[in-house]
């Protein structure tokens, strides 16, 4: 037996020898191996990585979701390559740095925003815009230190504020554009021009009626325009290339009118109206020592529909005397050219400078002497055709506790209006009063809010937002549609001073006053024109 064994143990001996060299053979490949493959969860967690990153550079606003989550499949190849590189002899990766490790949140939180917009298709019609989500990304991301930074916060604290300044201003601004836009009628204060403005007043234009409906098409030759100045002020003289009736809404004023033969001026206050031929040459003095005057002009165009020019008298890039050669002023005035350019132009180094001013100061004493020579507005219905007549002297048309209707008509013999068959109407409406449901036969009404607020609904029929005409080959095409399409509609709008309305003949309208409400209105086409009422009795 134990010779037996004696002579088995070297061959044992070799196989153990043999067993050892297999075992170790086997580890130092299993290391070698390592080295040079991942696991394979680890290895479809990096493809699927490339995959992301191959989406991102196809689609720019990919990388959005909703909040930090690392997917399972990654996390699990994370796992498995966290217990590989702890197995013996494995050297560890150096330490990333913050910013390695900021930029590595980063992308995971961008990537599981990729995977959310798989899950949920058409998820980015509800997105935010790719900027404010990039935004929001930048500003999740920074890290503690920039919250925490005094002057980041102040910076961030104004960019909120510019914001929300921002989106209420464009609130502001789409609600007004939409009662527009849903109200053809309206024209809100914002559509004024500013034509000029100093410190001394200005003077702004309104749109053209017929570029807002092809329903206002018979108004392209009729324009709206304000004029405002401060007190001891003057509107240097001019002449304009269009009729002009002129009505004063507040202030007192002095107003100067030149024709070949004279010169008549004309104290004016609230109410006076009066009419300007095309050329006449006139100026207006606010001699008030405290009130700003206001006065609002229906300008009737005589070379172009719908615009007209202004020549200066006075100092200025658009004076009438500025445009003729030296010769032909020296002989026309007989006086040399710079006694002229001293007493009737303008300073050429003046003018460079952009000094030139259509509203300027009058000493009291020049306003005295103006006024001295001025003759009153005319209380009776029948006067001169050139000289003013105050609107609310006359008798009312209608008058109750409820309010009061005042008007001028051609076909009561005014000579003011009767060659342009044009009526000149004031409503006074008293708070909580009702002006009752109404329409005119025959005149188009553009209608002023003065003084106060309130509340207009009139009745028309849809499709009349219509802003833009057709084409004449679709017209007829566009015509018999409308017609097959009729249906009533109440149009709305919200009243407040310096709003106008365009109330065409044949639309029922009604007015009610939130406060004491002051209307001015002028009438196209107002010869032979009736005021139909719907409801009340006639002294209503």
């Amino acid at each position: 037996m134990a010779t037996t064994i004696k002579s088995r143990f070297p061959l044992l001996f070799l196989l153990g020898i043999i067993l050892l060299a297999l075992v170790c053979v086997t580890y130092a490949n299993y290391d070698e191996g390592s080295e040079h493959r991942e696991p394979p969860q680890r290895e479809r967690g990096r493809q699927e990585g490339e995959k992301e990153e191959h989406r991102r550079e196809q689609y720019p606003g990919y990388d959005e979701g909703s909040e930090h989550r690392v997917p399972g499949q990654r996390e699990r190849g994370r796992q498995e390559g966290e217990k590989e590189e702890k197995r013996p002899g494995k050297s560890l990766p150096p330490r990333e740095s913050e910013k390695d490790v900021e930029e590595k949140q980063k992308y995971e939180y961008q990537r599981e925003k990729e995977e959310q917009k798989e899950v949920q298709p058409g998820r980015e019609r509800w997105e935010r815009t790719e900027d404010e989500e990039q935004e929001e990304v930048e500003e999740q991301w920074k890290g503690s230190r920039r919250q925490q930074d005094p002057e980041e916060r102040v910076r961030h604290r104004y960019r909120e504020e510019r914001t929300k300044e921002a989106r209420e201003e464009r609130e502001k601004e789409g609600s007004s554009g939409s009662q527009e836009q849903r109200n053809p009628f309206l024209f809100k204060s914002n559509n004024f021009l500013t034509v000029f403005e100093n410190e001394n007043g200005y003077m702004r234009l309104l749109q053209r009626f017929d570029k807002r409906s092809d329903l206002f098409e018979n108004l392209q030759n009729y324009r709206l325009t304000e004029y405002r100045s401060k007190p001891h002020t003057i509107f240097l003289p001019q002449h304009i290339d269009a009729e002009f009736i002129l009505v004063v809404l507040s202030g007192k004023a002095i107003l100067t009118v030149l024709s070949p033969n004279n010169r008549n001026s004309y104290n004016l206050e609230r109410g006076d109206t009066i009419k300007l031929p095309a050329g006449t040459t006139a100026y207006i003095v606010n001699g008030d020592d405290e009130e700003d005057l206001r006065v609002i002009d229906l300008v009737i165009p005589v070379n172009r529909p719908g615009e007209f020019e202004a020549f200066d008298l006075s100092g200025s890039k658009k004076q009438s005397l500025r445009g003729f050669s030296k010769n032909i002023l020296e002989a026309s005035l007989n006086t040399k050219y710079e006694t002229i350019e001293k007493v009737l132009l303008e300073d050429p180094q003046q003018h460079r400078r952009g000094q030139a001013k259509p509203i300027v100061k009058v000493s009291r004493k020049q306003i005295e002497e103006l006024r001295n020579h001025a003759k009153s507005s005319s209380r009776k219905s029948l006067s001169s055709e050139f000289e003013p007549i105050n609107l609310r002297s006359q008798n009312p048309e209608y008058s109750n506790e409820f309010g009061k209707l005042f008007e001028i008509t051609p076909q009561k013999k005014y000579p003011q209006v009767q060659d342009l068959d044009i009526s000149v109407s004031s409503v006074d409406i008293k708070e909580g009063a009702l002006l009752l449901p109404h329409y005119n036969s025959r005149a188009i009404t553009v209608l002023l809010v003065n003084e106060g607020k309130g509340n207009l609904e009139l009745v028309g029929f849809k499709n009349e937002e219509q802003e833009q005409r057709e084409k004449e080959g679709e017209q007829q095409e566009r015509e018999d549609e409308k017609e097959r399409n009729k249906q009533v509609q109440r149009y709305e709008a919200n009243l407040s001073p310096g709003d106008v309305v365009v109330i065409p003949a044949g639309h029922p309208v009604a007015i009610s006053a939130s406060s004491n409400l002051n209307l001015l209105g002028f009438g196209i086409n107002a010869g032979n024109n009736q005021r139909n009422f719907l409801s009340g009795s006639d002294d209503n």
